[in-house]
């Protein structure tokens, strides 16, 4: 049976998806990319930004209800992008609603900087 883990350990994941995120990206090329949402990213996303993890987190005192928010938020938004045939390295370059889940994605790691 697997261990479950820590909240400190879940937590670094969650820091560690949110870093494979943002604005940033827009200057990289194209395997970086590539490589940060599509394989990294993507899949974190899908288990780290639950909302059973974020509400672990946020009882867990690691992360405000601001940052529950807006991770699950951008969990949404990532899912929307892929039901909506938008998940290229051409919509990720040019797409608004990609800007905004990478500008959203910035705005998350702010609140932790505060």
């Amino acid at each position: 049976m697997p261990k479950e883990i820590s909240d400190e350990e879940l937590y670094e994941l969650y820091i560690d998806t949110l870093e494979k995120c943002g604005t940033y990206l827009l200057t990289e090329d194209d395997e970086i990319i590539g490589y940060n949402i599509f394989e990294e990213f993507d899949v974190d996303a899908t288990s780290f930004l639950y909302i059973d993890s974020l509400e672990r987190l946020f009882k867990a005192g690691l992360i405000n209800k601001e940052e529950m928010e807006k991770s699950s938020l951008l969990r949404d938004m990532t899912f929307a992008l892929r039901a909506n045939n938008e998940w290229s390295l051409e919509a990720i370059r040019t797409s608004p609603k990609w800007k905004k889940l990478l500008e959203l994605a910035d705005e998350i790691k702010q609140i932790r900087k505060r």
